[in-house]
């Protein structure tokens, strides 16, 4: 029997900041590990969430280490079924990783449970396609979908004990996953969310990514797919979400550098003008020459510099060596 009472109102301020403290605690078990986070030659990156409150937000980060999956042992097996395709799709992934920046609505402790949801079902999702394809399809990104709008966008009364209520506003998140390759590719889709911004090296500036290099759909669990093989289980509705495009951006040169992001990035502003107008070419432009890390921190100090920060803020900066 739990020690604590029935009713947030009865709770003692020691009783809500320990258990403020304990969501932390398990929130923050799944974030990045500096010491599990892979190498690619010719690529240099850092990537890191910087919570507007507490350690733990509604923001998140995960890079995904396919070395982890045992890839030796699924090629073998792959090779002893006399499946030749799938253990060459496997073999790939070791000249890649990984990486999901995901936005979930609001920027509380608390909705640090919806990016929790989020990577369970992910990190689950890509063993499976692993096993299966060899390869993270965009497939998975629609089974997402399926689940969170399924999952997360009922609506009704109190749940349970009198002080487990549903959100105010039902959960939804944008999120960008996209796999880095050792010879400078991008290859990406986004739920909604703010597109790559690249800063080439030969032009000293950032480039425009043409509209069919930034192609994206809908947020997770607004709308259920139109084409999931899941389809009859939604209700009706009357609108549905368009599948995931995948995107290919190139980093041609040495020096490229690409940024990844949450809309803390794009909203930051001070008396109606933008950081991303006003400052952020110039970060870029006198920090190209430094390491992933160093242009991370250069990035946050000007945003601070600028104005307070007021978001949840997540920055993955891939510089092609």
């Amino acid at each position: 029997m739990s020690k604590f009472p029935e009713k947030f109102d009865a709770w003692t301020r020691e009783e809500l900041i320990r258990e403020l403290h304990h969501v932390q605690s398990l929130g923050s078990l799944i974030l990045p590990r500096v010491d599990r986070l892979p190498e690619l030659k010719n690529i240099d990156y850092y990537a890191a969430i910087e919570p507007l409150v507490g350690s733990v937000s509604g923001d998140h980060l995960i890079v995904v280490n396919f070395a982890e999956y045992h890839l030796e042992e699924k090629i073998a097996r792959a090779k002893a079924d006399g499946n030749e395709a799938l253990a060459l799709r496997l073999k790939k992934l070791f000249n890649r990783f990984g990486i999901l920046i995901a936005d979930a609505a609001g920027h509380r402790i608390g909705d640090s449970i919806t990016a929790n949801f989020l990577h369970g079902a992910f990190k689950t999702g890509v063993a499976y396609e692993l096993a299966r394809n060899g390869e993270i399809t965009a497939s998975l990104f629609e089974m997402l979908n399926t689940i969170f709008f399924n999952r997360m966008q009922e609506q009704g009364a109190l749940v349970g004990p009198p002080y487990i209520m549903t959100p105010d506003v039902p959960p939804y998140l944008t999120l960008i996953y996209g796999e880095v390759r050792n010879d400078g590719r991008f290859r990406y889709l986004s739920a909604g969310h703010p597109p790559p911004i690249v800063f080439s090296q030969k032009f000293d500036r950032i480039v425009m990514l043409y509209d069919d290099r930034t192609r994206a759909s809908m947020p997770l669990g607004i709308f259920p797919s139109d084409y999931h093989v899941d389809i009859e289980h939604f209700g009706p509705s009357a609108i549905t979400k368009k599948r995931y495009s995948v995107n290919e951006i190139n980093l041609l040169g040495a020096g490229d550098i690409m940024l990844l992001y949450t809309d803390a990035v794009t909203e930051h502003e001070k008396d109606n003008v933008l950081f991303k107008d006003a400052r952020l070419e110039q970060v870029l432009r006198e920090t190209k020459g430094g390491t992933a890390k160093e242009i991370y921190e250069a990035l946050v100090a000007a945003m601070r510099d600028f104005a307070p920060i007021e978001d949840d803020l997540t920055i993955a900066v891939i510089k092609k060596m």
